[in-house]
């Protein structure tokens, strides 16, 4: 390997060191509550993620074990050996039986929390993919098939985003309203150019400022090709998402923890350290990947 693929390398390991887990997670981390701490993750860095917050609850903060439960579900190859926090690997951009499974069960851990419990989420990029719970009367292949015109379409990341929350039973705050009344802490690594915490993971548990009439929008502007009943669902009042005001956004709190610029700005201070004229072109760069 070239002196350059090696620098490229160390440039490279320092922006993932910036927004690793391991050394931002955590400080941040809130005490623990009366009852249990429901730790439920989800992304490409979930297990990074559970496996540091177990290692602090219980190694540190000499929680009980069962005194901590819930789930992680992050894409296929980047499971972590997490202890008493179930660990699962699903579909990624296209969403599989495993997320399918994995999002019904955190469903079923935020409705058993009370007001003693703290529901602990931990959120990454791809945490959308991997907790995909289809609304009513729309089929897991329905939302496989949406899923990927909107991936074809040409559709950033937002618009995308838009429409998945109000096809959603876990998206755009719903996550939040099932967690309700237990405290919702939520501890966020950003992927999306602006950190908008409502488009980061689809904003399970924060209000989703998007509407139905915008989702609607976003099908007619790129003319996406969808099943009946993905139609009907987004014409279909029931699928509001819940706004700001809501009562269960009373007590949340969302943290973003990482964000693209972070590692960006820490390449950037290790090349210009080594001697290079750097010019950042930021983390908003959007487009087709090839």
């Amino acid at each position: 390997m070239s002196d350059a693929h090696v620098f490229l390398d160390s440039l490279f390991a320092t922006a993932v060191a910036a927004a690793h887990p391991a050394n931002f997670l955590p400080p941040l981390l809130p005490a623990p509550p009366k009852g249990r701490i429901v730790l439920l993750a989800a992304g490409k860095a979930a297990g990074s993620m559970a496996e540091v917050a177990e290692r602090v609850y219980l190694d540190e903060r000499t929680l009980a074990p069962d005194r901590l439960t819930g789930i992680a579900v992050a894409r296929h190859g980047y499971g972590r050996p997490t202890r008493v926090v179930d660990m699962v690997e699903a579909g990624h951009p296209i969403p599989d039986a495993a997320g399918l499974a994995a999002a019904e069960r955190a469903l079923s851990y935020a409705d058993a929390a009370d007001s003693d419990d703290l529901v602990l989420v931990l959120m990454s990029g791809g945490a959308s993919a991997n907790w995909i719970a289809p609304a009513a009367g729309i089929s897991f292949a329905d939302k496989q098939t949406v899923t990927r015109a909107l991936l074809k379409c040409g559709a950033h990341i937002g618009e995308i985003n838009t429409v998945r929350k109000h096809l959603s039973r876990i998206k755009g705050g719903r996550l939040a309203r099932h967690a309700f009344p237990a405290q919702v802490v939520t501890i966020a690594i950003s992927d999306v150019p602006g950190d908008d915490p409502a488009v980061i993971g689809s904003g399970p548990t924060v209000p989703d400022p998007s509407t139905l009439a915008e989702a609607r929008a976003m099908a007619a502007k790129y003319r996406l090709d969808v099943p009946e009943a993905v139609t009907r669902a987004l014409a279909d009042p029931a699928n509001e998402s819940p706004k700001p005001g809501d009562k269960a956004f009373d007590g949340a709190t969302f943290t973003l923890a990482a964000r693209p610029a972070d590692a960006l700005a820490a390449a950037e201070a290790a090349a210009k350290a080594a001697g290079y004229e750097v010019i950042s072109l930021g983390d908003r760069v959007e487009g087709e990947a090839r």
